[in-house]
């Protein structure tokens, strides 16, 4: 009499069940890469975009002060003739001008809230402190996280010209650096006002 039931062995079915979760462990893996990979690329974009507002931020306010209201606490100038420092402290002028408030008898300009910008190197942030001159209330906010270096230059020849240069790296839940190397931007701005 001839066997007529059909159906799988036990060995095929053991060969069956090896390359199924030969599969899955490769889409798991790659699935895994990818994660990562999708992380590396948030951290970036997130990187560039907060040093990106920072820095248009800080020279939108230097562009409102004027070269002598800046604080001369540069360095002595290298041999290319600049001169630098982390910290940089001027004052601008009221924010929200009128008749009565935009200039003095003299029609000198009216210097309202003195500005410093700073790292934080416990945090990794810079930090932007505001002291309004008429009633010393200091405020203080972030501009930007994850930052490892923040430097300002100027040439002694042309020191209304401030550059600011912002150096950034996030270290991710696994331990890794993004980017490998501190990320550096850098932007520019006038002092503009007399």
């Amino acid at each position: 009499m001839k066997n007529t039931r059909k159906g799988f062995t036990f060995i095929e079915l053991i060969i069956a069940a090896a390359i199924s979760s030969l599969v899955l462990v490769g889409v798991f893996g790659i699935l895994l890469t990818s994660n990562k990979q999708l992380d590396v690329i948030h951290a970036k974009m997130s990187l560039e975009e907060s040093s990106r507002e920072a820095l248009f931020k800080m020279a939108q306010e230097i562009r409102q002060t004027s070269n002598n209201k800046i604080t001369n606490n540069f360095g002595t100038p290298d041999v290319n003739a600049v001169q630098q420092t982390n910290t940089l402290i001027f004052i601008v002028p009221v924010p929200v001008p009128n008749a009565a408030s935009l200039v003095d008898v003299n029609f000198d300009p009216l210097w309202a809230d003195s500005i410093q910008y700073s790292l934080d190197e416990a945090t990794n942030q810079i930090l932007r402190t505001s002291t309004n001159l008429a009633t010393n209330v200091t405020q203080q906010a972030v501009l930007a996280d994850d930052v490892t270096a923040l430097a300002f230059s100027r040439k002694t020849a042309a020191p209304e010209l401030i550059t600011i240069t912002v150096s950034t790296q996030r270290t991710l839940s696994d331990g890794r650096n993004v980017p490998e190397t501190p990320m550096q931007m850098t932007a520019q701005a006038e002092a503009r006002n007399p």
